[in-house]
Formats: C-alpha cells, sequence, structure tokens
C-alpha cells in the first residue's frame, strides 16, 4: 500500500481530512459541513456507508454490505478496497 493510500485511511478514521464537515467546522473553509447530497453532515462514515452519490463507486468495491469498522481497520485485502473506492469515487481526503 501506498504512502498516500495509508495517509487517506489514518484521515478517513481520524476525522481530520478534508471532508466538508472538518474544513467546516475546524478551519470555516467549508461553507457548510453538508455533503454535496444534501442529505447530512460529510463525513467519513457518511461518504463510506451512505451517501447516495457514492453509491454506484461503493457496491462495485462491496456488492454486499460492509461495516464501517471493516472498511477502516480490517484485513489488508479490505483496507484496498476502501482506497480503491476512494480513488473510483474521485474523493480528496
Amino acid at each position: 500500500m501506498s504512502r498516500e493510500q495509508q495517509v487517506n485511511l489514518i484521515r478517513l478514521r481520524t476525522g481530520h481530512n478534508r471532508l466538508n464537515a472538518h474544513m467546516n467546522r475546524k478551519f470555516k473553509l467549508a461553507p457548510s459541513p453538508t455533503c454535496a447530497c444534501g442529505q447530512e453532515d460529510q463525513t467519513s462514515e457518511h461518504i463510506l456507508q451512505r451517501c447516495p452519490l457514492l453509491d454506484e463507486e461503493g457496491k462495485e468495491v462491496w456488492p454486499s454490505p460492509t461495516p464501517l469498522q471493516t472498511k477502516l481497520y480490517g484485513s489488508r485485502q479490505e483496507l484496498e478496497k476502501t482506497t480503491t473506492f476512494i480513488t473510483s469515487a474521485g474523493l480528496i481526503v
């Protein structure tokens, strides 16, 4: 796993990332903590589990429901799926 992939996973795990929720609350660099989907704050959990805008990419990587814990702390194979999702979704975390 590359350093960039490792950094992205740590950012998703800790919540110290470039997603709207953190950038709005911590630095006021995002106009709102809300995701572009408009349903809830853009957090790691939201983008990995519930965002309708990323549903298609998510189902390509995880065809069956997968717990957030597995996506962030699972085996190397599971973590590689998470990094694949980040890349395919075009996310900057």
